[in-house]
């Protein structure tokens, strides 16, 4: 017996590992092709929820996608109202994974494909070249491993668990159901994985071991267990992140209260269905049937109420200071492309706030020191997140990227050194900022990138301005009329406020292009605004 539970568990965690390495492997494989389209085909919200389902079922993890999608929502790539329908999209394609298991995990002896499909993959991911082809070796030796323990799951049921009495629980009426509901709950929140957990119970009910109302009322738990994720995710997110979230618990809750009130009509009319279509009705694909109708139930009863919603969560999580990132989280990491863009939006949030302590200055006013210690928090927020992505497999066009934002973030810092500078300058002249007040103020106030070519044209005035003072200031010092030395101080003060200036357009022009949205050619048309400069 007990080496039949501890194949049972085995068998378990084989499933589990498989899951991981098929959504990595298809993830890799198909899901930047797939993620390519998230902003193009999901407009409507019928879209949404169609894209929603299909890339569930390519990346065979709703995790993935909830959290590819928060990235999305966090880079202002996706609205939250577009979201909410990917969302519910990807509950759905959660669902169509019960049916595969339960028409050919279970209908056939795919577990003698199980050995020689984790044979192909293992040649394939260690000997592939391309990551694509890498990706898909990792896939099929997911796969292999998925039915694997699940051939080793249905025979522990058979020889351990059938003659368990979970007929009790049914007997206890609507507070059997609700214990089944926390039970796959529980089971879900352990796993971390809803998919292994309609595994489970879709070959425990096909075993016999659990009756159908029972095992729905484990799905309908394994259901709502799918949102702890998303809670855990967001403890330290972003406001935009809670926000989807949120959404995402309401959604589970209000399909699986629905579903609980109407199990037992469901389920008397899937049995209507399955007797006048099969002789031998099929409990599995029952519970299969019945998993996909009551999240389809779900999109529906949400369709007209998600408007609404979205507008009162976007009153929602808006209690952040200075300091506290805005578009970045972890669930930015999930795509590199999508990484470097939040990334540098939050890095431009840095530079406009550097700019409004220049301001300060040009208005006679001294530098906040609550707003530079925000500064220091954000700064180190972002470089934590620079690690991460480090850490991570880059394309060449995303590692350039990459370097790109450290340079300029490193720009940042130099602007950041030289504010204790300025500020001296003001206390000896209070007019010494008085050409880059406007300029200052622009920075402050832009909308990155559609501002750009308007900066630039403003930088470009400025250097103009500070070079005919310049040149002012040489004809003082011809005429006599400012000693050498005064006029060497005054000299380096300009070049000290040239640096400034230089460095903090240079940056914020080259994050905005980063953004992806910019000119192609704003990058050069920056360099050529720099040599003007020096």
């Amino acid at each position: 017996m007990w080496s039949d539970i501890l194949m049972g568990l085995g068998a378990l965690g084989l499933i589990l590992l498989g899951m991981d390495w098929l959504s990595k492997g298809l993830k890799t494989a198909a899901g930047p092709v797939l993620m390519q389209f998230l902003q193009r085909w999901t407009s409507r919200p019928w879209q949404g929820v169609l894209f929603g389902t299909a890339a569930t079922v390519a990346v065979q993890s709703s995790t993935v996608l909830t959290v590819t999608t928060i990235g999305f929502v966090n880079a202002g790539i996706l609205s939250l109202q577009n979201a909410a329908f990917v969302i519910y999209g990807s509950n759905v394609g959660t669902s169509l994974t019960g049916w595969f298991v339960a028409l050919v995990g279970l209908q056939f002896k795919i577990d003698a494909l199980a050995l020689p499909m984790i044979g192909v993959g293992a040649i394939l991911k260690l000997f592939a070249k391309k990551s694509r082809a890498q990706g898909i070796g990792e896939a099929l030796i997911g796969f292999g491993l998925f039915f694997l323990g699940l051939a080793y799951l249905k025979d522990s049921f058979d020889a351990v668990f059938v003659d368990i009495e979970f007929s009790a629980l049914s007997q206890l009426g609507f507070w059997g159901i609700i214990i089944g509901v926390l039970l796959g709950t529980l089971l879900s929140v352990v796993m971390q994985a809803s998919i292994a957990v309609i595994a489970l119970v879709i070959t425990a009910v096909s075993a016999g071991v659990l009756p159908l109302p029972l095992a729905a009322a484990f799905v309908i738990g394994a259901n709502l267990g799918t949102t702890s994720t998303a809670i855990i995710s967001t403890l330290a997110a972003t406001a935009k992140a809670k926000r989807l979230a949120m959404l995402h618990v309401i959604f589970n809750i209000i399909t699986g209260v629905t579903a609980i009130v109407i199990l037992s009509p469901l389920l008397w009319l899937i049995g209507l269905v399955q007797d006048a279509l099969f002789n031998d009705p099929n409990p599995a694909i029952s519970l299969a049937l019945f998993h996909t109708l009551f999240n389809i139930l779900g999109v529906v009863l949400m369709w007209p109420l998600t408007s609404r919603l979205v507008l009162f969560l976007n009153g929602r999580f808006r209690a952040q200071n200075i300091g506290q990132l805005r578009v970045l989280d972890a669930s930015s990491l999930s795509m590199p492309a999508v990484a470097i863009k939040t990334l540098s939006i939050e890095s431009l949030r840095v530079g406009q706030l550097i700019s409004g302590q220049a301001l300060l200055l040009s208005e006679g006013k001294a530098l906040n020191n609550d707003t530079q210690e925000h500064i220091r928090q954000l700064q180190n927020e972002i470089n934590h997140y620079l690690l991460q992505l480090g850490k991570s497999p880059l394309a060449e066009k995303e590692a350039k990227a990459l370097n790109e934002l450290v340079k300029n973030l490193l720009r940042l810092e130099m602007t950041l050194q030289l504010l204790p500078e300025l500020a001296e300058q003001a206390q000896r002249d209070a007019n010494a900022f008085v050409p880059e007040q406007a300029f200052w103020q622009q920075l402050v106030a832009a909308h990155w990138p559609a501002d750009a070519q308007a900066v630039r044209s403003s930088y470009r005035e400025l250097m103009r301005q500070r070079q005919k003072l310049k040149d002012q200031l040489y004809l003082l010092v011809l005429t006599e009329r400012v000693s050498n030395d005064s006029g060497g101080e005054q000299l380096l003060r300009f070049a000290e406020l040239r640096r400034f200036n230089q460095q903090l357009t240079r940056a914020m022009l080259a994050l905005a292009n980063l953004q992806g949205q910019a000119e192609p050619s704003m990058a050069g048309s920056t360099e050529e605004d720099m040599q003007y400069a020096s």
